[in-house]
Protein backbone atom coordinates (compact mmCIF):
# COMPACT_ATOMS: atom_id res chain seq x y z
CA UNK A 1 0.00 0.00 0.00
CA UNK A 2 1.43 3.37 -0.98
CA UNK A 3 1.00 6.52 1.05
CA UNK A 4 -0.42 9.61 -0.73
CA UNK A 5 1.98 12.49 -1.20
CA UNK A 6 0.48 14.92 1.33
CA UNK A 7 2.83 17.76 0.40
CA UNK A 8 1.87 17.54 -3.25
CA UNK A 9 -1.88 17.58 -2.49
CA UNK A 10 -1.44 20.50 -0.12
CA UNK A 11 0.41 22.45 -2.81
CA UNK A 12 -2.39 21.82 -5.29
CA UNK A 13 -5.00 22.93 -2.74
CA UNK A 14 -3.07 26.12 -2.02
CA UNK A 15 -2.78 26.86 -5.75
CA UNK A 16 -6.49 26.36 -6.22
CA UNK A 17 -7.27 28.71 -3.37
CA UNK A 18 -5.18 31.39 -5.02
CA UNK A 19 -6.99 31.05 -8.34
CA UNK A 20 -10.61 30.65 -7.20
CA UNK A 21 -12.79 32.85 -5.05
CA UNK A 22 -16.16 31.86 -3.69
CA UNK A 23 -18.76 34.48 -4.56
CA UNK A 24 -21.69 35.12 -2.22
CA UNK A 25 -23.99 33.16 -4.53
CA UNK A 26 -21.81 30.04 -4.18
CA UNK A 27 -20.20 30.19 -7.62
CA UNK A 28 -16.45 30.13 -7.89
CA UNK A 29 -14.82 33.02 -9.74
CA UNK A 30 -11.20 33.70 -10.53
CA UNK A 31 -9.22 36.27 -8.59
CA UNK A 32 -9.07 38.43 -11.70
CA UNK A 33 -12.85 38.30 -12.10
CA UNK A 34 -13.25 39.39 -8.46
CA UNK A 35 -10.80 42.27 -8.97
CA UNK A 36 -12.57 43.31 -12.16
CA UNK A 37 -15.94 43.30 -10.39
CA UNK A 38 -14.62 45.36 -7.49
CA UNK A 39 -12.95 47.82 -9.86
CA UNK A 40 -16.11 48.21 -11.94
CA UNK A 41 -18.11 48.90 -8.79
CA UNK A 42 -15.51 51.44 -7.65
CA UNK A 43 -15.61 53.29 -10.96
CA UNK A 44 -19.42 53.25 -11.01
CA UNK A 45 -19.69 54.68 -7.50
CA UNK A 46 -16.98 57.24 -8.21
CA UNK A 47 -18.82 58.55 -11.28
CA UNK A 48 -22.01 58.73 -9.20
CA UNK A 49 -20.25 60.96 -6.67
CA UNK A 50 -20.09 58.24 -4.00
CA UNK A 51 -16.39 58.56 -3.35
CA UNK A 52 -16.17 56.80 -0.01
CA UNK A 53 -17.97 53.71 -1.32
CA UNK A 54 -15.78 53.78 -4.41
CA UNK A 55 -12.65 53.90 -2.25
CA UNK A 56 -13.82 50.88 -0.26
CA UNK A 57 -14.22 48.84 -3.45
CA UNK A 58 -10.93 49.87 -5.04
CA UNK A 59 -9.06 49.29 -1.77
CA UNK A 60 -10.51 45.76 -1.62
CA UNK A 61 -9.26 45.14 -5.14
CA UNK A 62 -5.81 46.47 -4.18
CA UNK A 63 -5.68 44.10 -1.18
CA UNK A 64 -6.29 41.19 -3.54
CA UNK A 65 -3.76 42.34 -6.17
CA UNK A 66 -1.32 44.71 -4.45
CA UNK A 67 1.13 44.61 -7.37
CA UNK A 68 -1.44 45.72 -9.95
CA UNK A 69 -0.43 49.33 -10.69
CA UNK A 70 -3.59 50.02 -12.68
CA UNK A 71 -5.62 49.64 -9.50
CA UNK A 72 -3.58 52.38 -7.81
CA UNK A 73 -4.06 54.55 -10.91
CA UNK A 74 -7.82 54.04 -10.66
CA UNK A 75 -7.62 54.94 -6.98
CA UNK A 76 -5.96 58.25 -7.89
CA UNK A 77 -8.98 59.10 -10.06
CA UNK A 78 -11.38 58.08 -7.32
CA UNK A 79 -9.52 60.22 -4.78
CA UNK A 80 -9.64 63.19 -7.14
CA UNK A 81 -13.31 62.78 -7.95
CA UNK A 82 -14.01 62.50 -4.21
CA UNK A 83 -12.27 65.84 -3.66
CA UNK A 84 -9.33 64.31 -1.79
CA UNK A 85 -6.94 66.22 -4.01
CA UNK A 86 -3.79 66.09 -1.89
CA UNK A 87 -3.79 62.28 -1.92
CA UNK A 88 -4.73 62.21 -5.61
CA UNK A 89 -1.78 64.52 -6.34
CA UNK A 90 0.54 62.12 -4.47
CA UNK A 91 -0.76 59.14 -6.46
CA UNK A 92 -0.58 60.94 -9.82
CA UNK A 93 2.93 62.17 -8.99
CA UNK A 94 4.11 58.59 -8.66
CA UNK A 95 2.51 57.67 -12.00
CA UNK A 96 3.82 60.76 -13.78
CA UNK A 97 7.30 59.32 -13.27
CA UNK A 98 6.37 55.88 -14.66
CA UNK A 99 6.20 54.72 -18.26
CA UNK A 100 2.77 53.75 -19.48
CA UNK A 101 0.86 56.58 -17.79
CA UNK A 102 1.41 59.63 -20.04
CA UNK A 103 -1.78 61.38 -18.90
CA UNK A 104 -0.98 61.20 -15.17
CA UNK A 105 0.70 64.60 -15.26
CA UNK A 106 -2.38 66.14 -16.90
CA UNK A 107 -4.65 64.65 -14.24
CA UNK A 108 -2.31 65.90 -11.54
CA UNK A 109 -2.62 69.38 -13.09
CA UNK A 110 -6.41 69.12 -12.75
CA UNK A 111 -5.97 68.39 -9.05
CA UNK A 112 -3.58 71.33 -8.66
CA UNK A 113 -6.23 73.58 -10.22
CA UNK A 114 -8.81 72.25 -7.77
CA UNK A 115 -6.63 73.31 -4.82
CA UNK A 116 -5.95 76.69 -6.46
CA UNK A 117 -2.28 75.98 -7.19
CA UNK A 118 -2.34 77.45 -10.69
CA UNK A 119 1.44 77.67 -11.05
CA UNK A 120 1.84 73.92 -10.56
CA UNK A 121 -1.13 73.28 -12.85
CA UNK A 122 0.41 75.44 -15.60
CA UNK A 123 3.74 73.64 -15.25
CA UNK A 124 2.08 70.22 -15.57
CA UNK A 125 -0.15 71.21 -18.48
CA UNK A 126 2.87 72.61 -20.34
CA UNK A 127 4.83 69.41 -19.68
CA UNK A 128 1.95 67.35 -21.04
CA UNK A 129 1.50 69.60 -24.09
CA UNK A 130 5.17 69.24 -25.06
CA UNK A 131 4.33 65.64 -25.96
CA UNK A 132 0.64 66.03 -26.90
CA UNK A 133 0.60 69.43 -28.61
CA UNK A 134 -2.58 68.69 -30.60
CA UNK A 135 -4.77 68.25 -27.50
CA UNK A 136 -7.19 71.19 -27.75
CA UNK A 137 -8.88 70.27 -24.49
CA UNK A 138 -5.66 70.62 -22.50
CA UNK A 139 -4.86 73.91 -24.25
CA UNK A 140 -8.22 75.16 -22.94
CA UNK A 141 -7.34 73.94 -19.44
CA UNK A 142 -3.99 75.75 -19.66
CA UNK A 143 -5.77 78.93 -20.79
CA UNK A 144 -8.13 78.64 -17.81
CA UNK A 145 -5.20 78.32 -15.41
CA UNK A 146 -3.41 81.33 -16.91
CA UNK A 147 -6.61 83.39 -16.81
CA UNK A 148 -7.22 82.46 -13.18
CA UNK A 149 -3.67 83.61 -12.40
CA UNK A 150 -4.45 86.94 -14.08
CA UNK A 151 -2.04 86.32 -16.97
CA UNK A 152 -4.31 87.39 -19.84
CA UNK A 153 -1.55 87.42 -22.45
CA UNK A 154 -0.49 83.81 -21.76
CA UNK A 155 -4.14 82.72 -21.54
CA UNK A 156 -4.87 84.14 -24.99
CA UNK A 157 -1.68 82.59 -26.39
CA UNK A 158 -2.79 79.19 -25.05
CA UNK A 159 -6.23 79.67 -26.62
CA UNK A 160 -4.67 80.53 -29.98
CA UNK A 161 -2.34 77.51 -29.86
CA UNK A 162 -5.32 75.33 -29.02
CA UNK A 163 -7.29 76.78 -31.93
CA UNK A 164 -4.38 76.13 -34.29
CA UNK A 165 -4.65 72.38 -33.59
CA UNK A 166 -7.99 72.14 -35.38
CA UNK A 167 -9.37 70.35 -32.33
CA UNK A 168 -13.07 69.75 -31.86
CA UNK A 169 -12.61 71.85 -28.70
CA UNK A 170 -12.52 75.01 -30.83
CA UNK A 171 -15.99 76.02 -29.61
CA UNK A 172 -14.86 75.95 -26.01
CA UNK A 173 -11.62 77.70 -26.88
CA UNK A 174 -13.45 80.51 -28.72
CA UNK A 175 -15.89 80.90 -25.85
CA UNK A 176 -12.98 81.08 -23.41
CA UNK A 177 -11.24 83.65 -25.62
CA UNK A 178 -14.35 85.84 -25.55
CA UNK A 179 -14.61 85.58 -21.76
CA UNK A 180 -10.96 86.54 -21.37
CA UNK A 181 -11.22 89.51 -23.74
CA UNK A 182 -14.38 90.78 -22.01
CA UNK A 183 -12.77 90.35 -18.59
CA UNK A 184 -15.45 87.90 -17.46
CA UNK A 185 -14.96 85.52 -14.59
CA UNK A 186 -13.49 82.20 -15.70
CA UNK A 187 -15.04 79.12 -14.17
CA UNK A 188 -12.55 76.27 -14.43
CA UNK A 189 -13.48 72.84 -15.72
CA UNK A 190 -14.42 70.13 -13.25
CA UNK A 191 -11.27 68.19 -12.26
CA UNK A 192 -10.95 64.73 -13.80
CA UNK A 193 -14.22 65.18 -15.67
CA UNK A 194 -12.87 63.69 -18.88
Amino acid sequence: MTRPAVGKNLTIAICLCGVLWMASDGFAVTVQQKVNTLTSQAIKYSKQGKGLQALQYINQAIKIQPRNQNLYYQRAFILGRAGIYSKAIQEFTRFSQMKGYPHAIRFRADCFMAVDDMRSAVKDYLTFLRKESKDGKVWSYLAEAYALMGDTRSALAAVNKGLSTGSHWSGRLNSLKGQILRGEKIIPHKPLSN
